[in-house]
């Protein structure tokens, strides 16, 4: 082969085809040479690399991209740009991320999960229920060092308890934890225990004559929904409320939602169920007690008329029904929150009964500069929520029964 000039290509025309055929040089080919000596040393180093414990992507061409990402950092002063910065942060996210759910295996619960540190501490506390096992965050730091964790007391009398009592405590990522408790907050604890179980009933006790003064009961006709149950049941158990009373059919379950947003009360405080809500209040009457039902009718008596002191059950309705009309006809007198709104129910049947109509409520807030027409459809809300309405109950309740206490311990 003929040699030609450095950096000039040669060519030599072939016999057969009678086409010219390029000819390399001995200087490209000494370029090739180096170029593979270079990728063999890189091959090299990066076999080095793999027993550092960083995981690797099995990929020679990750040599390069490695070395074209060292050239954006400047190795003088050591600065790195805030573009490599940020990206580095997002790659190590986003590797954690995706071991994390590749490596993924949600623990199967026997029973139910009571999650919280608030609701796992009081079950685990009270012992109402079988417990199976206690799943921990792995990595959670309760250390006295760590004072950034608020929960961490918590957390130390959850595992204290747990010891205690021979509880298996297992460690789960918190990409687990929050696959169990469908990403409800968890805080670091979800207990696998069997389902809470209710007292079956058919009537209060008879009333005695000096021992149920001041007593009192929350009987909840269909709640369904299991916010609004936990919260009434946390603030029956703050006001001092002696139980529930649910009904077996058209509740909410028991179960962890409830739990946790009743902060741990449904745990504590006394459990029952009827079958027949109408006949339970109808027989508790017959025993001696007062049954008041919590209604927007104009039937109902102001708040702030209701004597104190009287064994009481205090029943509430469903979010959107409230109460059914034969319950309302189980119970010995109705009462009704005042509002800064109008206390009749706007409905146009309703005016000749004394009732305000939509249209006249709005004209009066329209005359002191206040609603327009487009916002009379919104107006309709003319009630609270029942477990704002069931807060409000039960303090007033509790209010006059310490009131009348004192009056008579004067007396």
């Amino acid at each position: 082969m003929a040699r030609t000039k450095p950096g000039f290509m040669g060519s030599r025309k072939n016999s057969r085809t009678g086409c010219m055929k390029s000819v390399r040089t001995e200087e490209e080919e000494d370029i090739d040479e180096e170029e593979s000596e270079e990728e063999e040393d890189a091959e090299e180093e990066y076999k080095e690399e793999e027993g550092d414990g960083v995981e690797r992507v099995e990929d020679p061409r990750w040599v390069k991209i490695k070395d074209r990402y060292k050239r954006t950092i400047d190795k003088e002063c050591g600065f790195e740009r805030l573009e490599v910065s940020r990206w580095k942060r997002e790659e190590n996210w986003g590797k954690k991320m995706w071991k994390e759910v590749t490596n993924s295996s949600p623990p199967k619960l026997i029973g139910e999960g009571v999650y919280g540190i608030g609701p796992v501490l009081a079950a685990i506390s009270v012992g109402r229920r079988d417990f199976y096992t206690l799943y921990v965050q792995e990595g959670l730091d309760i250390s006295s060092s760590n004072k950034k964790n608020k929960d961490k007391k918590g957390i130390e009398k959850v595992l204290k308890i747990a010891e205690r009592i021979s509880l298996t405590v297992k460690e789960a990522s918190k990409h687990d934890l929050n696959m169990i408790v469908d990403n409800r907050p968890h805080q670091g604890l979800v207990l696998d225990a069997s389902p809470l179980e209710m007292v079956g009933t058919r009537e209060m006790e008879p009333v005695s004559i000096n021992g149920n003064n001041g007593v009192f009961w929350v009987a909840l006709d269909e709640v369904t929904d299991p916010q609004n149950l936990g919260a009434i049941i946390r603030s029956a158990y703050f006001f001092g409320a002696a139980g529930v009373v649910l009904c077996a059919k058209n509740s909410a379950p028991l179960s962890g939602v409830v739990s946790k947003a009743s902060a741990g009360s449904l745990e504590i405080i006394e459990l029952r169920s009827c079958k027949n809500m109408m006949q339970f209040l109808t027989s508790s009457v017959e025993n001696g007690w007062r049954v008041l039902g919590g209604s927007l009718s104009k039937n109902a008596v102001p708040l702030n008329e209701v004597e104190a002191g009287e064994p009481t059950i205090l029943v509430l309705g469903s979010e959107g029904k409230g109460l059914r009309p034969l319950v309302e006809r189980s119970c010995t007198q109705l009462i009704r929150i005042g509002g800064n709104i109008h206390s009749g129910v706007f409905n146009d049947e309703d005016e000749g009964d004394g009732g305000v109509t939509m249209e006249q409520a709005c004209g009066e807030r329209m005359d002191q500069g206040g609603y327009t027409k487009e916002l009379q459809s919104f107006l309709a809300v003319e009630s609270l929520n029942v477990s704002v309405a069931a807060g409000v109950l039960m303090y007033h309740l509790t209010a006059n029964s310490s009131q009348a206490l004192v009056s008579d311990q004067k007396v």
